[in-house]
């Protein structure tokens, strides 16, 4: 069992156990069982410790301009903070069903609303249903003490998500499957729902990030990725070009493909 450290906090309500741990300058939290939900490094909270954290940021830059953002699970807001920090000006919509969990986030992880932050008690897939809103990025990070919360591999999920993107807009989620027909399943419906526009960067830790486009993504190639991935890693004090390296070698034909394949729409 990982050490997370000193047990410095802990909530209870109808999902289970709050917890919060800390080591040294490191901060976790999670949902009784010592694995970690999320981490923030209290010398540098503006840096995702977790790698599926920075790999997923990798989709800012995929998408042209980032003006209106869901967020999926907030956690400890690793997502939200890195958000923001790369551009504060950003508008968000955070949406997490344990109010414990909205709670703790604000009380030891420095995330809390804001004029552009709204955090949302509630089902993700209600407030799906009942917004009227379109997203530039919608990410899906929806997780239990032990597994992915199932809600994010159903048809109906994703279709939600689909629909409430904009005409280029980009669906981020964060997968995790013990067993292989479940990954399948996860990807047969992905690749349903946005017509085969969807690519998958596999990382340390047994996450599978999946990169959902609507439309067509950017004119990049792998020297503008890398430079731009460079930049943005200065940025979050995270090593995003190794990323984005990895990105594009497990990529490179795919994203080619969607360019091709949607010539014309933007």
């Amino acid at each position: 069992m990982t050490d997370l450290g000193e047990l410095i906090h802990e909530a209870h309500d109808a999902a289970g156990p709050v917890q919060v741990y800390q080591q040294g300058l490191r901060r976790y939290l999670t949902f009784g069982n010592r694995v970690e939900q999320s981490c923030l490094n209290l010398e540098t909270p503006h840096s995702p410790e977790h790698v599926y954290v920075q790999a997923m940021l990798l989709a800012t830059l995929l998408h042209g301009a980032m003006h209106r953002v869901l967020v999926l699970g907030l956690g400890g807001g690793s997502l939200v903070r890195g958000l923001r920090v790369l551009d504060h000006r950003v508008d968000i919509d955070a949406v997490e069903q344990r109010r414990a969990v909205i709670e703790v986030a604000a009380s030891h992880f420095s995330v809390r609303p804001r004029r552009n932050l709204r955090i949302h008690c509630c089902d993700a897939g209600d407030f799906l249903a009942g917004s009227p809103d379109s997203y530039d990025l919608i990410f899906a990070d929806l997780y239990l003490a032990d597994r992915m919360h199932p809600v994010q591999a159903e048809q109906a999920f994703i279709e939600r998500c689909r629909r409430q993107l904009g005409p280029s807009g980009l669906f981020v989620a964060n997968l995790w499957c013990s067993e292989f027909r479940g990954s399948v399943q996860q990807r047969r419906l992905l690749d349903e729902a946005f017509e085969e526009r969807v690519l998958y960067l596999q990382v340390q830790g047994g996450n599978v990030i999946a990169f959902a486009f609507s439309g067509r993504p950017l004119a990049l190639d792998r020297k503008g990725l890398y430079e731009k991935a460079q930049e943005l890693g200065q940025m979050l004090a995270a090593p995003m070009q190794r990323h984005a390296r990895n990105f594009w070698r497990q990529n490179a034909e795919g994203y080619l493909r969607i360019r091709q394949q949607n010539e014309g729409v933007e």
